[in-house]
């Protein structure tokens, strides 16, 4: 019962007020990318790695993670390393034929970003859930 006077609450209700106010553009993204981080490790470490060549930028070094307007965190190859179109021929493949002539031979492609994708799946939904509980708690009070 109320005595009339302003009612306090500092429990329940106004951990669901908080809840209720949603995430922030920077809770999301910090979810999205400690999401994206568990594929990009993942992806960088089925790339094949040649050491008989000399290179200012390896494919590896070039997968990076974007922040996006939506706040979502993407994985790609970094455009400044020119090693996007590296990257397609070795993980989709190629046809060695040129002017149209299909004399050649097709070099199948290892497909590290499928397997990848496959690989890191488990783990990247247990990452996303642990960061929206940790948001979840945070809002609500918890420690």
């Amino acid at each position: 019962m109320s005595d009339g006077g302003d009612i306090k609450d500092d429990g329940f209700t106004s951990s669901l007020d908080r809840l209720a106010q949603g995430f922030s553009s920077d809770e999301l993204y910090k979810a999205n990318s400690k999401t994206a981080e568990v594929f990009k490790n993942t992806v960088t470490d089925l790339i094949p790695k040649r050491s008989d060549v000399e290179e200012k930028y390896h494919i590896r070094d070039s997968v990076k993670i974007e922040r996006k307007k939506n706040n979502a965190a993407t994985v790609g190859i970094l455009k400044k390393s020119k090693k996007a179109y590296v990257a397609r021929f070795i993980n989709d493949g190629w046809d060695t034929s040129w002017d149209g002539k299909r004399n050649g031979k097709k070099v199948d492609g290892l497909h590290f970003w499928e397997k990848a994708s496959k690989e890191a799946e488990n783990r990247m939904n247990e990452t996303m859930t642990d960061e929206v509980k940790k948001i979840i708690t945070k809002k609500a009070g918890g420690a």
